[in-house]
């Protein structure tokens, strides 16, 4: 298989300015009976991450049940049986979700118009719970999950996919309907038969552990596969790019090599307009760690929701931590102003990387005062003094 599994070309594009849509419904896409409920919506929480799928959390006001409406003082009878009655709660049910990414655009005669096309992901209920709250009606917490990714999780047969390596996870990707963008490695599968209490493997545990092995990365974002190291990864997706040559060996010839970095620019002025962040990120570094440093930040929601999991940004303005990061996750509200959450990291350095550790540096005599001769021997002395003078100690 070539190299040609880039972000680039095989992922959504970023969605322009102002972008703001919502739409969830409930149903079975095999028999074409789908419902919207948004007005029964409180609220929706979206989360994708680098170590997961992508999940939709819906908060969901239902009609108040008669079996306990006697405790509420009332014995009205209550008309309509509400949405769990009627089973759209069950796990596994359908759940589409209009997500933020733009699966084409066109132009249109109005002036400063564009008609736009989103990606509509396919999901499935993974999760529920409820509970009375502070109203009468029940609020349902519904967990959303792409539904490629619950079915790999379901199948408990994957020697019936072919291939090895990148090939493998590519053809899991096709059969399940995902798009895919992966890394060559040379590494096998291991299949894990049932034995005793231990279950067989599932696809999606097969293709987590050809990750692992391969010390890389698979997590779905808005119907995508991703399969690859973190390094792999920076540069390859973002809204801008710099350009340049770069001298490197090829067969033991110095040769030039045009170099494209894609990324993001998160950073004060006007160079960081488009994703302005709404605080100073969170930094954090470390010594001698596989993470060199990782943050956080708040980011303008205009164009903060087309950020995904994968994307490069560049982080500006602060000393020690200016440089290039990979997002890791990304958490918005749905129907709301406020801001975007994301976490990013320097790409996790390999075992056999070589690796630049702190120096041991100069050792001293580590028993001495805290706080050093220097201090401690004039602060008794004027301690002493004022003492005999009647006066309050220096503090």
């Amino acid at each position: 298989m070539s190299n040609t599994y880039s972000p680039r070309e095989n992922a959504p594009a970023m969605p322009v300015r102002g972008v703001e849509f919502f739409r969830v419904q409930f149903g079975s896409v095999q028999k074409i009976i789908m419902e919207e409920i948004n007005s029964s919506i409180i609220s929706a929480d979206v989360n994708y991450s680098m170590d997961e799928v992508t999940e939709l959390t819906l908060k969901i006001i239902d009609r108040d049940y008669n079996d306990y409406r006697q405790l509420l003082g009332t014995n009205d009878t209550k008309a309509d049986d509400g949405f769990a009655a009627r089973n759209y709660f069950n796990i596994a049910r359908d759940v589409t979700y209009v997500t933020k990414t733009i699966k084409s655009s066109n132009y249109v005669d109005i002036p400063g118009k564009v008609q736009i096309s989103l990606i509509t992901l396919l999901m499935e209920i993974a999760e529920v719970s409820c509970s009375q709250e502070n109203g009468v009606s029940t609020i349902w917490t519904v967990k959303c999950r792409t539904k490629a990714c619950q079915q790999m999780k379901r199948d408990k047969k994957p020697g019936n996919i072919y291939g090895n390596g990148t090939a493998y996870v590519a053809a899991v990707a096709k059969k399940f309907g995902l798009k895919f963008v992966g890394e060559q490695t040379t590494k096998s599968k291991q299949i894990n038969k049932a034995s005793g209490e231990n279950e067989a493997d599932s696809v999606w545990d097969v293709i987590q552990n050809l990750a692992s092995s391969a010390k890389f990365k698979c997590f779905e974002v808005d119907g995508t596969l991703y399969f690859a190291s973190m390094k792999w990864l920076l540069h390859r997706w973002g809204s801008d790019s710099i350009q340049y040559n770069h001298e490197v060996k090829i067969d033991g010839k110095t040769v030039k090599k045009n170099v494209v970095r894609r990324y993001c620019p998160i950073m004060p002025g006007p160079y960081g307009m488009d994703f302005p962040a709404m605080t100073m990120p969170n930094m954090k570094k470390s010594d001698n760690t596989p993470m060199e440093a990782q943050g956080d930040a708040q980011i303008e929601r205009t164009n903060g929701v087309a950020l995904r999991p994968g994307m490069t940004v560049f982080i500006g303005g602060i000393p020690t931590f200016t440089g290039y990061y990979l997002i890791t996750s990304v958490n918005f509200e749905e129907r709301a102003p406020s801001p975007v959450g994301i976490q990013f990291a320097t790409p996790e350095r390999r075992p056999k990387e070589k690796i630049i550790n702190l120096p041991v540096g100069p050792r001293y005599e580590n028993t001495l005062d805290a706080i050093g001769p220097d201090v401690i021997a004039p602060f008794l002395d004027a301690q002493i003094k004022a003492t005999q003078q009647t006066r309050r100690p220096p503090q």
